[in-house]
């Protein structure tokens, strides 16, 4: 169990080192700050509320030095306070370190430290003065007559990050990329994504903005307009391969090779990384195109399908090769792939197998009926000019996520008719993003909510409507939904010609046999640790594959991840620890970023509206709906980012597998 010797917390001091009665921060689970690795323990904390002490051995000022250099090398020097505050901060520190603490002024360095609290304008000025000030004030001598300790003697590892960045699955470095763009260089902007993803400007129109979610602005007034930004920078980039010119790596004869099953999101994101490390990498893919249920499953009025193959085009150019119509488990198998030669092995296959709505007598091969993929994918060949498609009547659609919101705005977009939706709980707790109902309802869409489906009319083989009946929500104690209750006497039938079930997908469990080796998990889908490795040694997975149906910016998050598991496999024979992943487990399960009464020194400044298609240029055609932001309006947007910046850092006692620190000058 871990002990505070000492720290300042939220302005409080906790000192242990002299009493049997030991003290510690209420909600701070301590726990969190035992080890950082297995078996290396955690010495020393150092962050944006304060500092803790775990071990008597530890010497903070080397902790702080170590800090407040990283805050030193991130500072973007535009305010002088951040500036010169950091340097002076981190040279007086390292003096501290050396056994020279008795050369400095430390009241000036008190001084300016507390000037750079009050006057810096970014939150990385503003909140990394708060460990040294409070070390100044309620334990000076702790740093003022500090031993000489050996810049190597102990390991460290420090964190640049924000809400918006912890928030992202990929942790994309959020603040950054937008400064950029205020700068007028959407071209860095998008160097600063290409880091962790291609589909810079697909995400740019998909995202689900975890980090919009996360935005310290909307505690004052609106949560930047983050994923317009990324769409605006990749859109003024222009084809992004252009960038991977100089960055192309030569590849080795005696590479290893590696094959990624799948090119979908998780899938490409995987080879990416890969290719960009040098490794040889094949793509096997089941349809004729890459892309995945991104390509299929999401209308091209939201993302056009020319902008998509554009971008999975990178794996070409940065040497990779793709296999179109090879599908696992009928066209090849794992043991094929490694007979071939193949060191490592990623199954990014998608959830392709839609779910109808399971009703007692249910016959799915009526004309009319659909589930939620086989539906979409009939819209996309439409759309690319492929096969025509067109809807007569009016369409009820069952499903109150993405996918149903989706099928939906499609439908409309089809049919001479009414388009309906049925979800069974409420518009608030329905899992579509808001702002896609908000469209569907512009658009005409008629929603029943708390209203749930009890049986298909049909005749003549062919769909001619849905018995519904309504529901009400009965509150339980403990639960955020409640449970529902069906209500007597209000069953209806809906008439419609043609009826989508969005209710869900599935992973198609045939394109893995038992000789494969791979255990599945008790949704079904495909069983793997932290690192996605599945229970085959060599075999990855990760994507819909693991978890079941995900958003573009979590399959491609699980293929970074996977890249690197691959490549610790390739080059040291397993699968080891990851600082990153350690560090922002300790931010989240600490409740670090946790803000309670958050204030503001700025004006108002609101969100700047999107821009969309009229409504009355939406019927019959599948044009992208959400119009580009100007560079102006750009510029304006992201001149609202108030580059929300922590550091966290610690001081352990024994190495850190895999750690560069020299190298760390980096957000993620």
């Amino acid at each position: 169990m871990v002990a505070l010797i000492f720290g300042v917390w939220d302005g409080v001091f906790y000192d242990n080192r002299h009493t049997y009665e030991p003290s510690a921060p209420a909600d701070l689970p301590l726990e969190q700050f035992s080890q950082f690795n297995p078996g290396n323990p955690i010495m020393s904390f150092v962050g944006d509320r304060g500092f803790l002490v775990m071990d008597r051995r530890a010497n903070l000022a080397f902790s702080l030095w170590r800090y407040y250099n990283r805050a030193r090398d991130e500072s973007c020097g535009k305010c002088t306070p951040c500036r010169v505050g950091t340097r002076v901060i981190a040279d007086a520190l390292e003096k501290a370190v050396q056994g020279k603490a008795g050369e400095v002024n430390w009241e000036m360095v008190e001084e300016i430290a507390r000037q750079m609290k009050l006057t810096s304008l970014c939150g990385l000025g503003q909140t990394s003065p708060e460990a040294l000030l409070g070390a100044l004030q309620f334990c000076r001598e702790e740093i003022t007559k500090a031993a000489a300790t050996p810049k190597d003697l102990y390991d460290y590892y420090t964190l640049m990050t924000a809400p918006c960045i912890e928030a992202c699955p990929a942790h994309v470095n959020i603040p950054r990329y937008i400064d950029y763009i205020k700068a007028g260089e959407p071209v860095q902007s998008t160097a600063v994504l290409l880091r962790h993803y291609p589909l810079v400007g697909s995400c740019g129109r998909v995202c689900v903005r975890y980090c919009e979610k996360n935005c310290r602005r909307r505690h004052l007034d609106e949560a930047i307009d983050i994923k317009n930004l990324k769409r605006y920078a990749a859109d003024a980039t222009g084809p992004i391969v252009d960038l991977f010119h100089h960055a192309q790596q030569a590849t080795h004869p005696l590479s290893p090779r590696v094959a990624v099953i799948g090119a979908g999101p998780a899938g490409i994101n995987c080879a990416y990384h890969l290719l960009l490390q040098g490794y040889k990498v094949d793509i096997y893919e089941a349809n004729i195109h890459a892309g995945g249920m991104a390509q299929v499953g999401i209308p091209q009025y939201r993302l056009p399908k020319g902008l998509l193959e554009s971008e999975t085009n990178v794996i070409t150019e940065l040497g990779g090769r793709y296999f179109f119509r090879q599908r696992l488990g009928y066209d090849f198998s794992l043991d094929d792939l490694f007979m071939k030669g193949y060191n490592a092995i990623f199954i990014g296959v998608g959830c392709s197998k839609g779910m109808y709505l399971g009703l007692e007598n249910e016959d799915t091969t009526l004309a009319g009926y659909y589930n939620g993929i086989d539906f979409l994918q009939k819209v996309e060949r439409h759309a690319t000019g492929r096969k025509t498609m067109s809807l007569e009547g009016d369409v009820v659609v069952v499903g109150g996520g993405n996918v149903a919101m989706d099928c939906a705005r499609s439908a409309a977009r089809l049919t001479n008719g009414t388009v309906h939706v049925v979800y069974r709980r409420t518009e608030e707790t329905a899992p579509a993003d808001p702002e896609e109902i908000i469209a569907a309802k512009a658009e005409g869409i008629q929603f029943h909510f708390l209203s749930l489906q009890e049986n298909i009319i049909s005749e003549d083989h062919q769909v001619k409507g849905l018995q519904i009946v309504n529901l009400r929500q009965i509150p339980v104690e403990g639960s955020s939904r409640g449970k529902l209750e069906r209500i007597d006497g209000t069953e209806t039938v809906l008439p419609c010609t043609t009826l989508i079930a969005a209710i869900g997908q599935r992973l198609d469990r045939e394109v893995l046999c038992d000789d494969d080796g791979i255990m599945f998990d008790r949704r079904g889908n495909i069983s793997v640790t932290e690192a996605l490795a599945t229970t085959r040694p060599g075999v990855f997975a990760g994507g819909d594959a693991a978890t079941g149906p995900t958003t573009l910016i979590d399959g491609m998050a699980q293929g970074q991840i996977a890249a690197q598991s691959i490549h610790e496999y390739l080059s040291r024979g397993s699968v080891g620890f990851v600082a990153r992943r350690r560090m922002g487990e300790i931010v989240k399960k600490g409740n670090l970023l946790q803000e309670n009464d958050p204030k503001f020194d700025l004006c108002e400044a609101p969100r700047l509206p999107q821009k969309t298609l009229p409504i009355e240029d939406r019927r019959g055609n599948f044009e992208e709906v959400d119009l580009p932001m100007t560079e102006a309006e750009a510029i304006a947007e992201a001149d609202r980012c108030m580059r929300c910046y922590r550091i966290y850092g610690v001081v352990t006692q024994l190495p850190i597998p895999g750690n560069h620190s020299h190298l760390q000058n980096q957000a993620v």
